[in-house]
């Protein structure tokens, strides 16, 4: 008899998605010690999982579904979608396992004459064993629930779009805003709408090889939480929350945490840059890229402007200038805290190179390309 696939509790009356996000994820041994010897997790290799067929069609079926539920917009569709999905799981390849660090390790010792000491904490304190960033790559290398739920969060964090901010939406006082008390209002409504899809009983199968147990279902949930609603950049509580975390974990600006939350805490912020950098992987990838992606979200925004729900400033008057703005706050300094953490390897180089090109070259052209886009917006209306 085929067992039925595990549920989690109901949530509170009253509470969101957004309450259940935490400062830590657990990804493995959550409830054992904090021991140094645990066992490490053993990698699996994806070639060597057989799915069965009533699997592959309800997730084929899922997917079909998450891809009707994407509106037609200019940029947050299902091609945006798409894209991030491929970005997120570029940068999950990229990781750098065990075996890597050790390559890496010797290439530059032997590159580099010896230095007499060791590496100490700005304190100069002795650093923690966990300060070998192994310790918590090879909780993400080495989990594939982990690395499913970070690419299944890509493909559902903007389901339902409506083609405005979440400011906008607020504005207005659209339902599903007074649903999500007015934060992380278009995240949180992607998450339960594609979350919903996924427990119908009509993927029963799909859902037993995703998560096997209540325990292995907590993980995933908690993981998409947190993944999709680290895709709300603008949300003041949420980016001093990250802000606070980052220096928690990379700066040791705080109490010494055990080997066990460094490690979970360290893991779970590079989980979540790795979609942040994903949702906007164009600024970060060639020229060419950036200025498709670009030119569709200023579509987006001036249809939406010009259609009464843009605010009463014309966002062609400041897009030159807002996106050397988002450059300056927020790419180029994510590009940086991609490359600090050390887990990319040449893909944060990468990032940060695309980066700081892009910006150049928008800075020089950028005025005459907003000139561009609304000529070919006004001729589109035509």
């Amino acid at each position: 008899e085929a067992k039925e696939a595990v549920q989690l509790p109901k949530r509170e009356s009253g509470s969101t998605a957004l309450d259940e996000v935490t400062e830590i994820i657990y990804l493995s041994n959550k409830n054992g010690n904090d021991s140094q010897n645990e066992k490490p997790a053993v990698a699996i290799d994806p070639s060597t999982v057989e799915l069965h067929e009533d699997v592959i069609e309800q997730l084929r079926e899922y997917v079909t579904m998450v891809a009707c539920m994407y509106r037609d917009n200019f940029f947050h569709n299902f091609e945006h979608a798409s894209h991030v999905t491929m970005s997120a799981q570029k940068l999950l390849k990229r990781v750098v396992t065990a075996h890597q660090h050790k390559v890496d390790r010797a290439t530059r010792a032997a590159a580099s004459p010896p230095k007499s000491g060791k590496a100490s904490r700005k304190d100069g304190s002795p650093p923690s064993p966990s300060s070998n960033l192994t310790d918590y790559t090879d909780a993400i290398t080495a989990d594939p629930l982990i690395q499913f739920a970070i690419v299944f969060s890509a493909l559902i964090h903007d389901v339902d779009h409506t083609g405005v901010p979440n400011s906008q939406l607020v504005k207005e006082e659209a339902h599903i805003a007074g649903i999500y008390k007015n934060r992380c209002v278009a995240e949180q409504n992607s998450l339960d709408l594609a979350w919903q899809f996924l427990v119908d009983p009509s993927f029963k199968d799909l859902q037993r090889c995703i998560f096997a147990n209540a325990s292995e279902l907590e993980r995933f949930r908690q993981v998409v939480v947190n993944v999709v609603m680290a895709t709300d950049i603008f949300d003041p509580d949420m980016k001093l929350i990250r802000n606070s975390r980052w220096d928690k974990a990379f700066h040791n600006e705080s109490p010494p945490l055990s080997h066990r939350d460094e490690q979970n805490l360290k893991a779970t912020i590079v989980i979540e840059y790795i979609m942040q950098a994903s949702d906007v992987s164009h600024t970060m990838q060639h020229w060419k890229v950036y200025q498709t992606w670009n030119e569709r979200l200023f579509h987006e925004m001036y249809s939406a402007f010009c259609s009464g729900r843009g605010g009463a400033k014309d966002p062609a008057s400041g897009w030159y200038k807002g996106e050397l703005w988002f450059f300056d706050n927020y790419i180029i300094p994510l590009a940086k805290k991609l490359k600090e953490c050390r887990v990319f390897g040449a893909a944060s180089d990468e990032c940060l190179n695309y980066a700081l090109a892009n910006r150049k070259e928008w800075a020089s052209r950028g005025e005459e390309m907003v000139k561009g886009y609304l000529r070919k917006y006004e001729n589109a209306k035509k």
